[in-house]
């Protein structure tokens, strides 16, 4: 994830880190294993294929404009079961980076 960030703009948190959890007491353990999670400035949650649409809005260049995808029909239903069907073999694929840490 932090090779493809070029924003600047994410901070990367491991979710088995105690502060991690405790800063977001809403989530729950169970559905952060399953899914990406973004919380934006606002503390709203996208999750799944849409945290991914929410991190390319974000993103500068030519990556920015693949988040209008979500706006092409059927696009959305796609992107998430495509994102579900990658995220459950997610730990099959090799150990996970270590997470950026945090800004101050």
């Amino acid at each position: 994830m932090r090779r493809f960030d070029n924003s600047d703009s994410l901070e990367l948190l491991d979710l088995h880190r105690p502060d991690t959890r405790s800063r977001f007491p809403a989530l729950e353990l169970e559905h952060l294993l399953e899914e990406l999670h973004v919380v934006d400035d606002a503390g709203r949650v996208y999750r799944g294929a849409r945290a991914i649409n929410e991190i390319l809005r974000f993103q500068r260049g030519p990556k920015r404009y693949l988040a209008y995808l979500w706006y092409v029909p059927g696009f959305a239903w796609l992107a998430d079961r495509q994102y579900k069907r990658l995220a459950a073999s997610r730990y099959k694929c090799g150990p996970a980076s270590e997470p950026r840490p945090s800004k101050p």
